[in-house]
């Protein structure tokens, strides 16, 4: 039988805990953007904090150059991830942005963007695709203040990054600096994944580097591995010219050809 709405309202309001926050920030997308999506969003963080206690931490973001003041707000109870804030207003790394609607690569820039690479790099990927070591996946930490941070938009959502040490940059690991440019870290969102983004970071890094040696950081996952495989299958010009290395390390046995390890590789 159907309960009555209103029971049922009760009901279903006693159950929630922070999901409260889940169903506030959906309703975001029906309304317009400004006061009332700041007043909405207000309303589910204090319905979050009367129900269960919350934890906000202010992000010391000083690597990325962010200027703003960025806040996390997460659940107390379970250290259930709810929100991000820029200057006490929300980025949600699931929103559309009218400014990003050219799909693509593209450098940050702005604080927010900033704050979105680092809900993809701190927050999405360690919560909703967790690295799998037998895949040679790892966590990662942020880019260093000189990498250069590439965000993928699509459809006006960000939904991956890539970032990059030029040559003679220090690495923070072991303060030596690094020979080649390097790609450090790549990431897409599991759920646009296939669809050539992979490759795309290959063709831009040989687009800005042409004629130069490039490097990927030790470990490169098996999916990397794939991609990089069937690139330089088909690009034969760039095989003596991608290396695997080790914290920029200029030592013996810190780098490998990628080509030597691939080419007769099951991946």
């Amino acid at each position: 039988h159907l309960t009555h709405p209103v029971t049922l309202l009760v009901s279903f309001r006693k159950r929630l805990a922070c999901e409260t926050q889940t169903v506030a920030r959906v309703s975001l997308h029906f309304l317009h953007r400004g006061l009332k999506r700041r007043l909405t969003v207000a309303i589910g963080l204090r319905r979050c904090a009367r129900r269960v206690s919350t934890t906000v931490t202010r992000l010391d973001l000083r690597t990325l150059d962010v200027k703003g003041d960025v806040r996390r707000v997460d659940c107390a109870d379970g250290g259930h991830f709810i929100d991000v804030t820029l200057n006490d207003e929300v980025v949600d790394v699931n929103d559309t942005h009218d400014d990003r609607t050219e799909d693509g690569w593209r450098e940050v820039r702005t604080d927010r963007d900033k704050v979105l690479y680092y809900m993809l790099s701190q927050v999405v990927y360690p919560d909703t695709d967790a690295p799998r070591p037998e895949r040679f996946e790892s966590l990662y930490a942020l880019a260093d203040k000189l990498d250069v941070v590439s965000l993928r938009w699509q459809g006006g959502r960000a939904v991956g990054f890539y970032t990059v040490k030029f040559a003679g940059t220090k690495a923070s690991s072991t303060g030596q600096g690094c020979g080649m440019p390097v790609v450090d870290t790549a990431y897409i969102r599991s759920e646009y994944r296939s669809r050539g983004f992979g490759t795309e970071i290959l063709s831009d890094m040989t687009a800005r580097f042409p004629n130069e040696d490039i490097g990927f950081s030790r470990p490169i996952s098996s999916g990397m591995l794939r991609i990089l495989k069937r690139f330089l299958t088909s690009q034969r010009e760039y095989r003596l010219h991608f290396w695997e290395i080790s914290d920029c390390a200029d030592i013996v046995g810190s780098q490998q050809l990628i080509w030597c390890r691939v080419k007769r590789a099951v991946l």
